[in-house]
């Protein structure tokens, strides 16, 4: 692989794009490595709402499952069928530095801000590519959700979660939820721009065979482990949305 000549970098950090390229950039060649690029931390939220909102609490638990793994082969079932091959990439330091003001507290349906460009085509100029797929966690919040927010939760659920309710005791099923975002980032030497955009929010599932644990603040490890499959999923479907709105040659 051959990474972007210095001359082209230097004119794409000065010149980066903030917005949509989906209606005018060119399509991308069949043959095409995408990085791809995690930055979802392994754990999930729990939010459990009482029936006294002073007994309501939220738990963050973390997991053992791989997430670039799940992202991966998410992406490689959407993608090899259109002639793109997945390039898998850890994220560099200034990229995770910056996740929460260019990601987590950013609002991405506008576009990418502009002071988060020059981390990503840093990015892909090292690993000598010129697309970029970003899963980040989001919020339920108008930015990352728009209409589709989850009522009833708090704004700042992020990532993958669960919701409980203490009103259905033993029969109530969670919510599951996706609150992340997938991004399709294109670098050129006119800068870096957004083609695509998936909110994860819209998708949520139901943990069946959900049991009320001893301790419902701290969810067994190996029950957590039963929820691998539901986001493995919803994050197929997310990302077979994404690539819907990414042309092909």
């Amino acid at each position: 692989m051959k990474t972007l000549p210095a001359a082209a970098l230097a004119c794409l950090l000065m010149v980066a794009v903030n917005g949509w390229a989906k209606d005018r950039a060119a399509p991308i060649p069949k043959g095409t490595q995408v990085g791809v690029v995690n930055l979802l931390d392994p754990e999930v939220m729990h939010y459990h709402a009482a029936n006294d909102s002073k007994d309501s609490f939220v738990k963050i638990q973390s997991v053992a499952w791989s997430v670039q793994d799940m992202l991966d082969a998410a992406l490689k079932e959407q993608m090899e069928p259109l002639g793109l091959a997945v390039l898998p990439l850890a994220p560099s330091d200034s990229l995770l530095r910056s996740r929460e003001d260019c990601f987590v507290n950013a609002a991405l349906a506008n576009g990418l801000p502009r002071k988060c460009t020059q981390t990503l085509a840093e990015l892909a100029s090292s690993a000598g590519v010129s697309n970029l797929v970003v899963m980040a966690p989001g919020l339920n919040n108008s930015d990352h959700a728009g209409g589709n927010r989850i009522d009833g939760v708090t704004e700042y659920m992020r990532g993958w979660g669960l919701l409980t309710r203490e009103r259905a005791g033993g029969k109530d099923k969670p919510t599951l939820f996706n609150e992340i975002e997938l991004l399709f980032v294109t670098v050129t030497p006119d800068g870096v721009s957004l083609r695509a955009r998936q909110w994860g929010g819209v998708l949520t599932s139901q943990w069946q065979n959900y049991t009320v644990p001893a301790d419902q603040k701290q969810i067994p490890a190996d029950q957590l482990d039963q929820l691998q499959p539901a986001y493995a999923a919803m994050l197929s479907r997310q990302a077979k949305g994404l690539l819907e709105q990414v042309r092909v040659e």
